[in-house]
């Protein structure tokens, strides 16, 4: 009697097993690859390019698998072309995939060495003009040092229409840098992060940087900005 049940219960364990190998298999297969991944953040609707490899949370919005194209592991999106887009709070741009895809376009050279882009749900509020301080000679940036980190506002709307403000401090490089983290607000009310080194991003180029930035969300936001 008990080799019986225990025969029975090997047997419940295989075909549970199997069962679950059935439907992984079935969950694969029925992946339907999304390009562009569309996703929804505050209302608005992004249409992402996949050779961008957007991360965003929660992860649970919108299922992935891997697949390894040339040995290298990737993401598939699967989402449904009838599908609505997938809610998320937070988007990013994985480093790699973004300078990958700016160096295929002159249009797009300032976004390579960016790290992180992102898009956040939650934000904080851009702190107005700094009164004291120095002036930039283009007149774009006030800074003020406080010990080694630097606090920069531009000193009018430079990036969707706000003002930016960014922190830096010193960087963990083998050259001597700076990582500056920017801030800006899009017209939905949604904050906006980006990361650069100094010794690749000066300040100088910052103008033309946030343009470019600024035309590549627009570019994947439905209904333009």
């Amino acid at each position: 009697m008990k080799r019986l049940m225990g025969l029975s219960t090997c047997i419940i364990l295989v075909v549970l097993g199997l069962s679950l190998e059935v439907a992984h298999a079935f969950g694969q297969a029925t992946c339907e690859r999304a390009d562009p991944v569309r996703l929804q953040l505050n209302g608005i609707e992004y249409r992402i390019p996949a050779a961008l490899q957007p991360d965003y949370s929660p992860q649970e919005a919108l299922p992935t698998r891997d697949y390894f194209p040339n040995g290298v592991r990737a993401k598939q999106y699967c989402q449904h072309s009838q599908d609505p887009p997938a809610v998320v709070d937070r988007i990013a741009f994985p480093a790699k995939h973004l300078s990958a895809w700016a160096r295929q376009d002159a249009n797009r050279a300032e976004l390579v060495g960016i790290f992180p882009l992102g898009i956040h749900r939650s934000f904080r509020a851009i702190k107005p003009v700094a009164e004291g301080g120095q002036t930039t000679p283009d007149g774009l940036f006030r800074t003020i040092t406080r010990g080694q980190l630097v606090e920069i506002t531009s000193t009018e709307p430079i990036f969707f229409g706000s003002i930016v403000n960014a922190e830096c401090g010193p960087a963990a490089t083998q050259q001597p840098s700076a990582r500056c983290t920017i801030r800006g607000r899009l017209p939905d009310g949604s904050g906006i992060s980006l990361g650069v080194l100094d010794s690749e991003k000066p300040m100088r180029v910052w103008p033309r940087m946030l343009q470019q930035v600024e035309a590549f969300i627009s570019s994947m936001t439905v209904g333009g900005r």
